[in-house]
């Protein structure tokens, strides 16, 4: 029995519950000559302001996230590549560039609330997998043939040339940030932290990484330069050589591959532990690494950043974070050992509790972001069977969850297998970025169950591999 059939109930959910996040562009007549003022969402039946967005566009869920969000929508087209629906992903691009020309940033979410900083950057991979994933369908384009395929490859490589470029403002004026206006750069070093617009301060630094709010950076996420951002500013750099090798720019090409090995040079000697053999934050403020344990330090692996011997290394840190449902965001030991605070003064009670007790960015949560990263770091190394092994729970965990309450959850208990702990915004249901993980992992498995190869050829002499599945 393969995983689709297997998992026939979840999967006719999951395709059932794209119909309702996913909405066709607001067609009310604008109400005000200038379109960045604030608005509703006629068709989300939003109750709270929102931008207008010109594309059709795709959402978390149907209750708390209605907008747009950055890093999700990244996750989202995990369950959108290769189906009869991934041409939504040009859309959402498209409504990237727009929301980038309009606020010079892809905000956070599509509201006011968010424009002062942004999320975990993907927006080039994201035009990489708009670009390519209907170039690697076996599924035949209407166009595929004469004059209409020649018009439709011009234009894709116009669209893709366009938005490459933005990709490249983004990543110069918002995460380089050489004029610190989103306080994003750390005078003496090349690598980037988290911030905002206003002021940079730990917390809307900790809004932007997306992990609203995790034991992982004290409290202080702004005195940190996280690993797993420069993970994903590492990956830019190298989607703009791949980008400049299909546009045939040889010259832009060894600048981007240059760049890539610079920061891959800086994160092996600020972030690197030898001793402990895994990736950190480093702490620019006290200069030493944070030594908490997140799966953000597996991302290095997605982006393919370590060496074969590195990852060996890596790997040995997995039981940490396994359980029987899936991996835990961070690791147990990791959080603050209790505090007898009956002897402390009482007005110091709250900010210390602030900090010692569990968020919902920690144990023992699994959210399915950061483990998907982590499942395709261990695939880009060769590591199948304990990639295998960690997808086979977390589908038989998500699975159950939905037999018992016909949904998914936006993360899950790592130690009962029940919807997630510590929810700061309550416990939400749908999910976008479970659904399509899940989905996501049922397609890798039967590829590999049915012996399809999962690496691209010529298959390079080491890892990083490259994979020839969607991912």
């Amino acid at each position: 029995m393969t995983y689709k059939e297997k998992y026939k109930e979840s999967l006719n959910y999951i395709d059932g519950y794209w119909k309702k996040i996913i909405f066709k562009p607001s067609t009310m007549k604008l109400k005000y000559k200038n379109i960045t003022i604030p608005m509703l969402f006629p068709d989300t039946r939003s109750t709270s302001s929102s931008f207008y967005i010109p594309h059709s566009f795709i959402v978390p869920n149907t209750e708390h996230f209605k907008r747009i969000y950055y890093w999700d929508t990244y996750f989202m087209f995990r369950g959108l590549m290769g189906t009869k629906r991934q041409t939504i992903m040009k859309d959402m691009v498209n409504n990237f560039i727009y929301l980038f020309h309009k606020f010079h940033i892809i905000p956070n979410f599509s509201a006011p609330a968010s424009i002062n900083h942004s999320q975990p950057p993907f927006f080039s991979s994201m035009i990489m997998d708009a670009y390519l994933t209907p170039l690697r369908t076996h599924k035949k384009h209407k166009y595929h043939i004469g004059l209409r395929n020649g018009i439709y490859k011009i234009g894709n490589i116009v669209w893709f040339r366009k938005a490459i470029n933005i990709a490249k403002k983004e990543y110069q004026q918002v995460w380089i940030d050489v004029d610190n206006l989103y306080n994003h750069h750390v005078k003496g070093y090349i690598l980037a932290r988290y911030g905002d617009r206003d002021i940079g301060y730990g917390y809307s630094s900790e809004l932007e990484s997306g992990w609203d709010f995790t034991s992982r950076f004290y409290n202080r996420c702004d005195q940190f330069l996280p690993i797993d951002l420069n993970s994903y500013l590492y990956k830019y750099e190298l989607d703009f050589a791949d980008a400049a090798r299909i546009l045939r720019d040889e010259n832009e090409e060894k600048k981007w591959t240059e760049k890539a090995l610079h920061r891959k040079k800086e994160i092996n000697t600020y972030m690197w532990d030898e001793n402990n053999g895994f990736f950190y934050d480093y702490g620019y403020k006290y200069e030493r690494l944070s030594n908490f344990l997140s799966l953000a330090s597996f991302v290095p692996m997605w982006a393919g950043i370590p060496t074969i011997d590195q990852a060996k290394r890596m790997v040995k840190m997995l039981p940490k974070f396994e359980t029987p449902y899936g991996l835990t965001i961070t690791a147990k030991e990791s959080l603050a050992k209790p505090i007898d605070i009956t002897k402390i003064q009482k007005r110091y009670h709250p900010a210390i509790k602030d900090i010692v007790n569990p968020k919902q960015w920690d144990y023992p949560n699994i959210w399915s972001p950061l483990e998907y990263l982590t499942i395709i770091g261990l695939l880009r190394y060769g590591f199948i069977d304990d990639a295998t092994r960690i997808m086979k729970n977390s589908l038989k965990a998500h699975h159950k969850l939905y037999m018992k309450y016909d949904t998914f959850f936006e993360k899950i208990d790592g130690e009962t297998g029940e919807s997630g702990r510590g929810a700061l915004y309550g416990d939400q249901k749908g999910f976008g970025w479970t659904n399509a993980v899940f989905y996501r992992y049922v397609q890798i498995l039967d590829a590999i169950n049915s012996g399809h190869p999962i690496y691209r050829e010529p298959k390079s002499p080491e890892p990083p591999f490259d994979l020839s599945i969607l991912h």
